[in-house]
């Protein structure tokens, strides 16, 4: 049956434009089952997991591997001479190229085991649980500041603790009252407040720690990527990062009640 309309001398068949989009939406229809198809044959596959070489590794040697890169980044001389950065990222890869061998202890490059899935995977674990130590309350306001600016402050405090005063202070151990009367001296010197109310939080009590706690958090997702049990059990290795939290948020609290008093 044709349904005509009429607009002056132009004819409009309503049944044509009506079977137009019919055909059009079985179309959508067809398109969206055959990606719904598609996507569910994928989900079924599931993710690409390569078997370890080597199982059995006890828990306590993670622990150990994490423990010695932690205390080598607490060595104020070699971070020094390294540079923040650079010593918090070479530390963590040598972690990571540590634990990935005890799975594959006869790879030449056991860090390249792991299949792309796996890989990102880990990068995904690895940031988002350093994201949410940053997002918290305490340490959100660090998220804003450059890596350019963190190096240049560690710089600056290096250059501040290796002037000729401050050696001379250290090497003959000076009293409290030398110690305040070289403070007084120091407060008509810019980057003596510059040090302060800078340096000294920022440096020597959170960006230590927020380094401990990204070389525990790798050493942890690391661990759980490649003995694949992140992909059997949701089992967590508790390596003290949250320990390290807790004494940042007491240092902070600690800091801000010398400055008030």
């Amino acid at each position: 049956m044709n349904f005509l309309v009429s607009i002056g001398p132009i004819n409009i068949n309503l049944s044509s434009i009506l079977s137009f989009f019919t055909g059009v939406l079985i179309g959508f229809l067809l398109l969206l089952l055959l990606y719904l198809y598609a996507v569910l044959k994928n989900l079924d596959k599931g993710l690409k997991v390569r078997p370890v070489e080597e199982e059995d590794i006890d828990e306590d040697e993670i622990k150990w591997l994490i423990e010695d890169a932690q205390k080598m980044f607490k060595d104020k001389k070699l971070r020094n001479e390294a540079g923040f950065g650079n010593h918090l990222l070479n530390i963590t890869k040598e972690l990571i190229n540590d634990i990935a061998h005890k799975f594959y202890p006869d790879s030449e490059y056991p860090y390249l085991e792991l299949t792309i899935d796996e890989s990102i995977m880990l990068s995904h674990y690895i940031t988002n649980r350093v994201d949410e130590v940053l997002s918290s309350k305490i340490l959100s306001l660090f998220r804003g500041v450059t890596l350019r600016k963190i190096a240049t402050l560690n710089d600056t405090k290096t250059n501040i603790e290796e002037t000729q005063v401050v050696k001379a202070a250290k090497k003959l151990k000076l009293g409290k009252f030398a110690t305040k009367t070289a403070k007084a001296i120091g407060s008509i010197n810019p980057f003596y407040w510059f040090k302060k109310f800078t340096i000294n939080k920022a440096i020597d009590v959170v960006l230590v720690k927020i380094g401990l706690t990204v070389i525990g958090i790798s050493g942890e997702e690391t661990y759980k990527i490649y003995s694949k049990k992140v992909f059997n059990e949701e089992k967590d290795l508790d390596t003290g990062v949250e320990a390290i939290y807790q004494n940042i948020a007491r240092e902070l609290e600690g800091e801000a009640n010398e400055e008030t008093e």
